[in-house]
């Protein structure tokens, strides 16, 4: 789900979706999906078609009114980079600016110069946008994808930030039982290897194996299966309570070393996507990871990568 090109001998052009099916109610103007419980509609105008990501589908949704509504549009000329200083730079595809009353993510690549070939503005409550496309680079007999990913997983962190929620750095695993275990980890620290290990195990779900959505329902903490999955690619449109939460780390031995809250809070931020040009979003953020580690037991995992992990996690429960 990465922004990919396709050359021709002439010119440069953005990579869209390829043609499927439409599903629920979906039309060549207008798509929806639904991620951790928020919904999420975009329409087109005029000749702009538009298309799921593929990887997307599974949380395709017939939403009338969603979360929030984005307009997408072509555009035949984008201004230059603003000359304003931006509220963030990723160090890659996109900058960030506050425009508007909201924020306007741009995007660039050195493919095709200096000029953006697309930006993307939203209210400041994230739940109204506009995403223009500079036509002139895209195959205009292809659907398209105007939210194509880091955009959707931008839009969602944002929106999360406003005190709904977070997105981390995890996989989560649903066992027969019902019992909901959250495995967190920077990069390489596992947690794809956590969710084969448990994959091999009859009547075990896995979420997703990279990040997972966690919000409150009735107070309690729900964590969410999301589509931008890790190397063992598993993504599924459920939830369930978060009973117990574990910092992975790679180790000799199995072990498990609880941690006390305001530490699991600190260990949980540095695992946790946040819009760090926004006070108001960083405060939400952390408020929230504080009531996470106040109200489920966290601790560090220290594993082997094999079915003893798995048997250690059991017989610790």
């Amino acid at each position: 789900m990465k922004e990919t090109m396709s050359f021709s001998p002439s010119n440069v052009t953005l990579s869209s979706p390829e043609p499927q099916q439409n599903w629920n109610g979906a039309s060549a103007h207008r798509f929806a999906y639904r991620v951790g419980d928020l919904s999420f509609g975009v329409s087109s105008v005029d000749d702009l078609r538009l298309a799921l990501d593929p990887e997307m589908s599974v949380f395709a949704c017939d939403s009338e009114l969603c979360d929030a509504e984005i307009l997408a549009e072509w555009a035949d000329e984008l201004n230059p980079r603003p000359s304003l200083r931006p509220a963030f730079e990723s160090g890659g595809l996109w900058s960030a600016f506050e425009e508007d009353g909201g924020t306007a993510f741009y995007f660039r690549t050195p493919y095709l110069g200096e000029a953006p070939y697309k930006r993307a503005w939203f209210n400041s409550e994230y739940t109204k946008g506009n995403v223009q496309l500079l036509k002139r680079y895209f195959d205009a007999d292809l659907p398209v994808y105007p939210l194509e990913y880091p955009l959707d997983e931008l839009l969602m962190i944002h929106r999360l930030a406003r005190g709904e929620g977070v997105e981390i750095h995890a996989c989560g695993v649903i066992t027969p039982d019902g019992i909901g275990r959250l495995f967190v980890g920077h990069s390489g620290a596992g947690k794809s290897t956590t969710s084969r290990l448990w994959m091999r195990k009859p009547g075990v779900r896995v979420l997703s194996d990279d990040r997972i959505i966690v919000r409150l329902q009735n107070g309690n903490p729900v964590m969410y299966g999301t589509p931008w999955h890790g190397d063992a690619g598993l993504a599924e449109q459920a939830c369930a309570q978060v009973n117990q939460v574990f910092l992975l780390a790679h180790g000799d031995r199995n072990e498990i070393v609880p941690l006390e809250p305001g530490r699991a809070a600190a260990e949980l931020f540095t695992r946790t996507f946040v819009p760090y040009h926004s006070g108001f979003g960083l405060t939400n953020t952390l408020q929230f990871l504080e009531r996470l580690t106040e109200q489920v037991p966290i601790a560090v995992f220290r594993f082997k990568p094999d079915e003893s992990a798995i048997e250690e996690i059991v017989r610790a429960a």
